[in-house]
């Protein structure tokens, strides 16, 4: 089975596909992105980055249930729904000339069709992100500089 087939075939029964990529370069974090969450609920996809994959694919399939239970996904907020222990995520949405760069699996999913997509941020144990001083969770120099903006003084 090509990969597009596996995608294909996990997006019917499942609803999505989770991508895992891992870093190429000591310049670069490993990330991990649905495939499936705009084909099924017209909701962005989501980029994760720095986690190993279960954690990765565990908190894409959080998002996956969100959304199946009829929830969305809000871009520049404070969402303390999806990890547990209070710990809140932020999304941003990816600028749209990282596309090729880091969704060129799914754009060929979508025959080159439009769709949006967030990066989610996972705050550190203190509750800081990474744009805040002092963050010491997940690699997130890369994610940091892929979105649209991220407010160094919140989640706005």
């Amino acid at each position: 089975m090509t990969q597009e087939q596996t995608i294909a075939s996990h997006i019917q029964m499942h609803g999505w596909h989770c991508l895992h990529v891992a870093a190429s370069s000591d310049d670069e974090d490993p990330f991990s992105c649905s495939i499936g969450f705009w084909a099924t609920f017209g909701a962005p996809e989501v980029l994760v980055f720095g986690l190993p994959e279960a954690h990765a694919h565990a908190v894409l399939m959080a998002c996956h249930q969100r959304l199946q239970n009829g929830g969305t996904l809000q871009s520049g907020v404070k969402d303390d729904s999806i990890l547990t222990g209070g710990y809140p995520v932020v999304f941003k949405p990816l600028r749209a000339d990282q596309y090729d760069e880091y969704l060129g699996t799914a754009m060929r999913h979508y025959d080159d069709q439009p769709f949006p997509a967030l990066v989610m941020f996972l705050p550190d144990r203190e509750y800081r992100f990474a744009w805040d001083a002092g963050y010491e969770g997940p690699a997130a120099r890369e994610a940091v500089r892929i979105v649209e903006s991220v407010d160094p003084h919140g989640a706005d």
